[in-house]
């Protein structure tokens, strides 16, 4: 199982895709950083309130984007290089491989959460004269752990896409989608039950009537979600001839 991990990090290495990382982990601080210095002509801006915006802009449109297409990407790729004909004829179970894709998957979300957080530290102590709480950052970090693992548990959907699709362009399409619903939900009652409005309806829990019915509801849906997709990929991918991608 290692020597299949560490294969699927060797692929990664010089991969075009690893630049959309820091771009996808910077750019919702960027944004979130300009809308603080416009709003400190006003009034001051607190940290508490910069971590919540960072946070929407994180789960609300890029993270929904750019990970349906990172996990699109990497059980694609097998088939738009031409790799896959090797790669599934190895005496190998296929599940190995594809818990193998998975875990890289989500060190891939986790880089660019780690990016997204890092990012908006170094501005915002430039920005934000407020001084960082200690219990603040702890609380936010779990927030941010917690984050990574709800998108993670999205991640059999896209990939399953590319696999069925043979390249990236299903699960762009099952992104963008995902982003234009989340815009539509935002404000209704439905933003804790969609699944890719989940992560953002997690960050305004303490607002909600029961709070724990909205983490009940995450945690059900999302699970539900990663279990019925991840055998539904294992299931495509045992019972699919292998054949790489015109």
């Amino acid at each position: 199982m290692f020597n299949l991990l560490y294969t699927e990090v060797l692929k990664l290495k010089r991969a075009k895709i690893m630049w959309l990382l820091p771009i996808g982990g910077i750019l919702p601080s960027l944004l979130n950083l300009m809308v603080i210095i416009e709003n400190s002509k006003s009034y001051q801006v607190h940290w508490e309130g910069a971590f919540k915006n960072n946070f929407v802009f994180m789960t609300l449109i890029m993270g929904v984007a750019l990970f349906s297409l990172i996990s699109g990407y990497v059980f694609s790729r097998e088939y738009t290089e031409n790799t896959v004909n090797t790669l599934y004829t190895y005496p190998v179970d296929k599940s190995k491989f594809i818990f193998a894709k998975l875990v890289v998957i989500l060190i891939m979300i986790y880089i660019t959460l780690i990016i997204n957080y890092g990012s908006l530290l170094a501005g915002g102590m430039m920005v934000i004269k407020e001084p960082l709480a200690g219990s603040l950052l702890i609380n936010t970090i779990k927030k941010q752990l917690l984050i990574g693992i709800m998108f993670f548990a999205l991640s059999p959907v896209g990939a399953l896409l590319g696999v069925i699709g043979k390249n990236v362009i299903p699960p762009i399409v099952l992104g963008i989608s995902g982003v234009i619903t989340n815009i539509v939900v935002i404000n209704s009652k439905y933003i804790d039950i969609f699944p890719w409005s989940i992560p953002t309806a997690y960050i305004f829990r303490e607002d909600a009537d029961d709070p724990k019915l909205v983490c009940i509801k995450a945690g059900i849906i999302l699970t539900g979600m990663f279990v019925i997709f991840l055998i539904a990929l294992i299931g495509y991918l045992k019972k699919t001839d292998v054949h790489a991608g015109s």
